[in-house]
């Protein structure tokens, strides 16, 4: 990833410039398209992802996408990217994440404790109704639900409190 282009990415990350969905936020058991969004960490993250995707119930369509934080081979059946997709402009070409982020989700999980400039470049362009992540002051404006969970509790929990509170919207 060049730094130049890593600069120029946060220059382009505010979330004030969000394309604003048009339609409306439909309830969680109605909606049909769904999209997670995480970053490669371990196998426990995996078998978490898994539950997260098996609780939401059929009839949803569901699409994911992971980064890949570092230069070594991932072992996941979930498209990958990585930073070597950074171009010195700071657009990310690849074209997973140009479909993901074209994607019209109804909600979009940010499968995460932590995040980074490519990452938020893609809460920013997705046209995503309602994005869900985890809470951190810094990041108010990338969300449109924050779920506030110690991170010590670990993925597990934060999966089921993302889906408890989704579910709780009407």
């Amino acid at each position: 990833m060049s730094v130049i282009g890593k600069k120029i990415l946060s220059f382009f990350n505010n979330p004030n410039k969000r394309k604003k969905p048009s339609s409306n936020l439909v309830p969680f058991e109605q909606a049909g398209l769904i999209g997670v969004l995480y970053t490669c960490s371990d196998n426990k993250k995996e078998e978490a992802l898994k539950f997260f995707i098996e609780e939401m119930g059929l009839g949803k369509k569901v699409e994911i996408l992971c980064f890949n934080p570092s230069k070594e081979t991932i072992i996941t059946d979930n498209p990958t990217f990585d930073a070597s997709v950074l171009s010195n402009l700071g657009k990310l070409n690849s074209p997973e994440v140009q479909n993901f982020v074209n994607f019209p989700f109804d909600y979009l999980f940010h499968f995460d404790f932590e995040s980074n400039e490519i990452l938020k470049s893609i809460l920013v362009q997705t046209k995503a109704k309602c994005r869900i992540g985890v809470h951190d002051e810094q990041h108010t404006n990338y969300y449109e639900l924050m779920i506030g969970i110690n991170k010590s509790s670990g993925i597990s929990n934060f999966a089921e409190q993302m889906l408890k509170y989704v579910r709780a919207l009407r």
